[in-house]
C-alpha cells in the first residue's frame, strides 16, 4: 500500500469513480415513495377550496352582525355620563367631550390665577404651557398624517396629561411655580 503524505489539497487525486453506481438504488426509491404517497394519500376534493371561502365569509359576515349589535347608536350614546357607566367603555366622542369640558373650566381658573402672579413666575409658567400646547398640536399633526400610529396616540395622551397636570397645580398652587 502506497501511503503519500498530502500537504495541499490540488494534490488530491481530481477523478475517483465510486466503487459501484448507487443512481439505480436511488432511483428504484424515489419511485416507491412516490407509487405509495400516491395510493395512500386521500384525494382532495376539488370543491375544498370553495367551502373554506365560504366559511371565511359567513364569519365575516357573523363578525359584522355582532359588531352592528354591540355597538351604540348616537340616539342611546346622547344620554350616558361617567356615572350612568363604565368610561373604559364610553364612547371615544363623548370622553373627548368631558376633557374638553374640564380642560375648558381648568383654563378659565388658570387664566385667572396666571393674572394674579408675579410676572416673572407669569411668564415661565406661560412658557412651559405654550411649550406644551405646541408638543400637542405638532402631535395631533403627525396623527392626521398617520392615525394608525400608537405610539404618537400614546404620546399624545401622555403630553395631554401632562397639560392638565400643569394646569391643575397652577390652579391649585396659586403664586408658586409647577
Amino acid at each position: 500500500m502506497n501511503m503519500r503524505r498530502v500537504n495541499r489539497i490540488d494534490q488530491l487525486a481530481q477523478n475517483v469513480p465510486p466503487a459501484r453506481d448507487l443512481w439505480p438504488a436511488i432511483s428504484s426509491a424515489i419511485a416507491a415513495d412516490i407509487e405509495s404517497a400516491v395510493n395512500s394519500a386521500p384525494r382532495r376534493a376539488r370543491w375544498m377550496p370553495a367551502v373554506g371561502m365560504a366559511a371565511a365569509v359567513a364569519l365575516v359576515t357573523l363578525g359584522v352582525f355582532i359588531g352592528r349589535i354591540s355597538t351604540p347608536t348616537p340616539d342611546t350614546m346622547a344620554g350616558l355620563t361617567p356615572a350612568q357607566g363604565e368610561t373604559s367603555i364610553m364612547p371615544a366622542a363623548l370622553r373627548d367631550a368631558n376633557y374638553r369640558k374640564q380642560r375648558d373650566a381648568l383654563l378659565v381658573e388658570v387664566d385667572s390665577r396666571l393674572k394674579a402672579m408675579p410676572a416673572a413666575d407669569r411668564e415661565k409658567v406661560a412658557a412651559s404651557l405654550a411649550t406644551l400646547r405646541r408638543s400637542i398640536g405638532e402631535i395631533q399633526a403627525e396623527l392626521g398624517r398617520d392615525p394608525a400610529n400608537a405610539l404618537l396616540q400614546e404620546l399624545l395622551v401622555s403630553s395631554c396629561q401632562e397639560e392638565m397636570r400643569a394646569l391643575t397645580a397652577v390652579r391649585d398652587s396659586g403664586s408658586q411655580e409647577i
